[in-house]
């Protein structure tokens, strides 16, 4: 009888494939950090199990579907102001806008849809610390 290696980190890892690779072996991470997300998820995998092992190609396109209609959508930006990021960040959200956006999306479109989710999603919390 074979044993059951589900705990092992290896094991338990995520593809770490993306949609659009930017090398054809998916080596570097988006980011080009020195830990890879494969290396990154293995250390969490020991400190307590996955709750789920395995994501299906189908659910990764629609998770990248859901999270391109919400971010990364192409928008006129009407009464624009400049707002001053690191350079190390504007690389990261620039890479992310150009490599899995369309043709139209900008940095610009791409920090306003976050930054309206956070507000919406913040917005009791910010009305209940300005009282204090």
């Amino acid at each position: 009888m074979k044993s059951d290696d589900s705990t092992s980190p290896i094991n338990a890892v995520n593809s770490d494939n993306t949609v659009n690779s930017t090398s054809p072996a998916n080596t570097d991470n988006l980011f080009g950090n020195e830990q890879t997300a494969t290396e990154a998820t293995a250390v969490t995998d020991t400190t307590e199990p996955p709750k789920q092992q395995r994501i299906g190609k189908q659910q990764r396109k629609s998770d990248y579907a859901d999270f391109k209609a919400t971010y990364l959508t192409p928008s006129k930006l009407e009464k624009r102001h400049p707002v001053n990021i690191e350079d190390s960040v504007w690389e990261k959200l620039e890479r992310i806008a150009r490599i899995l956006g369309d043709r139209d999306t900008t940095v610009g479109s791409y920090i306003n849809a976050i930054l309206s989710e956070h507000l919406e999603l913040y917005a009791d919390d910010i009305e209940i610390w300005r009282k204090l």
